[in-house]
């Protein structure tokens, strides 16, 4: 890619997300379905202007996620995610062992093979959190005890769907390593617990040190390398990336009030986040589901996605109202960039076909697009509330 058609696409990137975002939110819809729109417009399979396939774009993308899921972890607090963390705990393990057990199941019935079937299983167990996330955000709600629940249990869906994966891939390639599983396994909780537990305390003794360096805006790019490298360092290890930098916000959130982190990080929220949602809708092929046995098909996995994750997730909260429990269950639909790397490991493998890829896809962008909607449908009286309040005042 030469360095002028790398400016355009920038350009074409970032100007269509906003305007396509402005329009959706004067029609009263989250500005993310103008910009996941915006990508399938722009598309290889559309007006052809952009490639879904192409690596620079997708890597600016996986950083725009990254730093959306760093800023979320700054704006939790370790001991309102721990109040709330047996019921994010049992959401995880439902809403991952219900689309799994009835993801196969369904695949299996219609008479596809063992390993495909598992795979389709294990693309629709895991939740894209940064979508809901950013829905909650933008409706000013990510600090409503829904959003800590689900932040939660989407970093252990996340954990669990890469452990799945480990062991699909082994059973594909015939080949499964039951020291190597195990490796990982104790690797995933010994990240995740030791940052959990520990890293708050390391991060809040290093202050004074903070304040000795003669960096311009130190704190900051201290707290974007800290991002970074924790980042680099779950994917490493075989978890998600987004993991890492989201452990990351968990880590120094005692500082980020401190050095207005939240803000700062906000800024390149709003230049990089767009690339991710663009990159996501171009991969859609509309035209894909002309076919009746496919439409059919990436329909009936996206229901059997959508319903086994809301009813996981209502069993799991089975204490809270039913009201609390339909929000959690729609915050956790999504399945956006985890289901597509999913269907792409499994082709890679020759373990799925294309047309059964495309199903994947079809469900992971179908379940994206949908969840906007319902989340602000299902805080609609919340938000009436607020809007209320904040005239009076």
């Amino acid at each position: 890619m030469e360095d002028g058609n790398l400016l355009f696409y920038f350009f074409i990137i970032f100007f269509s997300a906003k305007i396509m975002g402005e329009i959706c939110v004067r029609l009263k819809m989250p500005a993310i379905i103008g910009e996941l729109m915006a990508g399938v417009l722009l598309g290889n399979y559309v007006l052809g202007i952009i490639d879904h396939t192409n690596h620079v774009l997708m890597s600016i993308a996986e950083i725009g996620v990254i730093f959306l899921m760093f800023h979320v972890g700054l704006e939790i607090r370790v001991k309102d995610l721990f109040a709330v963390g047996r019921t994010a705990v049992l959401v995880g393990i439902l809403g991952v062992l219900f689309p799994l057990v009835l993801g196969f199941g369904s695949m299996f019935f219609l008479g596809y093979e063992f390993v495909e079937s598992l795979f389709v299983a294990t693309a629709i167990l895991a939740t894209s959190v940064g979508i809901s996330v950013k829905v909650l955000q933008d409706l000013g709600l990510i600090k409503h005890k829904v959003a800590y629940i689900v932040i939660g249990a989407a970093v252990l869906d996340d954990i669990f769907a890469l452990i799945v994966l480990a062991l699909v891939k082994g059973l594909a390639r015939g080949e499964f390593h039951a020291v190597e599983f195990f490796i990982l396994v104790i690797e995933a909780l010994a990240f995740v617990g030791f940052l959990t537990m520990w890293g708050p305390r390391l991060a809040g003794r290093t202050r004074r040190w903070i304040e000795r360096l003669n960096i311009p805006e130190g704190p900051f790019v201290l707290s974007v390398i800290l991002c970074l490298g924790l980042a680099y360092l779950a994917d490493m290890i075989g978890l998600a990336a987004i993991i890492g930098a989201f452990m990351a916000g968990i880590v120094i959130d005692e500082l980020a009030g401190v050095y207005d982190l939240e803000n700062k990080v906000k800024y390149v929220n709003e230049f990089l986040l767009p690339f991710f949602f663009v990159m996501m809708g171009a991969h859609l092929d509309p035209g894909a589901f002309l076919k009746p046995n496919l439409l059919f098909l990436t329909l009936l996995v996206t229901a059997v996605a959508v319903l086994s994750k809301m009813a996981g997730c209502a069993l799991a909260c089975w204490k809270e109202n039913w009201k609390t429990r339909i929000q959690i269950g729609v915050c956790m639909v999504p399945r956006g960039e985890v289901g597509i790397i999913i269907g792409m490991v499994g082709l890679s493998l020759h373990t799925i076909t294309k047309d059964m890829y495309t199903v994947v896809l079809g469900m992971s962008l179908l379940t994206t697009l949908i969840t906007p909607p319902l989340i602000l449908l299902s805080f609609k009286k919340k938000l009436r509330k607020t809007s209320t309040s904040s005239k009076n005042d």
